[in-house]
């Protein structure tokens, strides 16, 4: 190489740079190194290792990197609502510094004895497995996000970065909320709770004499990423910090829980509250018999019945669940079925008789 050429190489980088052909470049000099390997050994195996501390410490430089980038932590109970989550800390400007995890399942529904122990997250699994359609491919699809790997990952959050964690007012979050903690209990440094809930009513003007059910969402799957880069400025100065006394009480109630052997619970009065799994049997059949008179039909479409039990039940939150109750009570003789149990808008019910 000439001194005309030496003296131009930076030059010449950055026009394959920019120019977006570095990649291939490089992949062709890997390439034609393990090709000549065996001819050329002195060559090509020094490329090799050369590549390989470059890939070392490219990753080690990243993983630093993100560690003391990512100084905030949130926590969230659904996927969705994570999602939502991280455009929310983009538009406030705290994307890169927030590391966002998020739990794949619903609480308020199914054991949660012993759900700390491989015994009881064994047992939820069954359970589920063999009622809610589709729950296995779904389960093992999103394994980062369960909890025996949740667990995990929040067990290993360093106590310099904080950790604030996002719920609304119903049973699926607040469980969840009581298990973090649980989880987390060995933690010396202040955890944050948000109750998107109760936030967005305190920023309302009109809320004294209105029907919080209504106005305000009781999940944060259902926030959308602007309503949460609004809260995110609006309350970063007035996020709760949970007490250590009152972090004792919520791990003590986490205990309790663990200990029952319901499988639906809702959140009623500020508190959670064991229900029969048959709860809202009844109230589906009513529900099927006022849909048919709507319709002017004797079967009704399930996926119909759900969406309007979601919508009048909005704690409940599951169209799993109330597509396990409605083939139990086909199973049982209390509906009749035409298509195809499985999929929810490819078959109809009607009551028996």
């Amino acid at each position: 190489m000439s001194s005309n050429n030496k003296a131009n190489f930076d030059e010449d980088y950055n026009e394959v740079f920019n120019g977006r052909r570095l990649k291939n470049f490089v992949q062709n000099v890997l390439e034609q190194a393990v090709a000549l390997s065996d001819r050329n050994p002195e060559w090509a195996n020094y490329i090799l290792e050369q590549w390989a501390n470059h890939v070392e410490a490219s990753r080690n430089e990243r993983l630093e990197y993100e560690r003391t980038r990512e100084r905030h932590v949130h926590l969230l109970f659904s996927q969705s609502a994570g999602g939502s989550m991280k455009q929310g800390l983009s538009g406030a400007g705290l994307r890169d510094e927030s590391k966002v995890l998020c739990f794949n399942d619903l609480f308020s529904i199914g054991p949660l004895w012993g759900l700390e122990t491989r015994e009881g997250q064994e047992k939820r699994h069954s359970w589920l497995a063999e009622r809610m359609v589709q729950y296995e491919s779904f389960h093992y699809a999103n394994w980062e996000h369960r909890v025996e790997q949740m667990m995990a990952t929040l067990s290993e959050i360093s106590d310099e970065k904080s950790i604030s964690i996002w719920c609304g007012s119903n049973a699926h979050e607040q469980v969840g909320l009581r298990f973090a903690l649980y989880v987390l209990r060995n933690r010396a440094t202040p955890i944050r709770i948000i109750n998107v809930t109760d936030a967005m009513e305190r920023e309302s003007n009109d809320h004294l004499n209105a029907d919080t059910e209504n106005l305000f969402p009781l999940s944060m799957s259902v926030v959308d990423s602007k309503e949460i880069e609004r809260v995110i400025k609006r309350n970063e100065d007035k996020i709760h910090v949970v007490s250590m006394e009152d972090r004792r009480r919520y791990e003590q109630e986490w205990l309790v829980l663990s200990e029952q052997d319901s499988v639906l619970r809702l959140w009623d009065n500020d508190q959670i509250v064991h229900v029969p799994e048959d709860y809202f049997d009844q109230a589906l059949l009513e529900m099927i018999d006022q849909l048919q008179l709507e319709e002017n039909r004797q079967y009704v479409n399930t996926g119909k019945i759900i969406v309007e039990a979601l919508t009048q039940w909005p704690q409940l939150g599951s169209d799993s669940f109330l597509e396990y109750r409605i083939q139990y009570l086909i199973a049982h003789g209390e509906l009749e079925f035409l298509g195809m149990p499985g999929m929810q808008y490819r078959y109809a019910v009607k009551p028996r008789g």
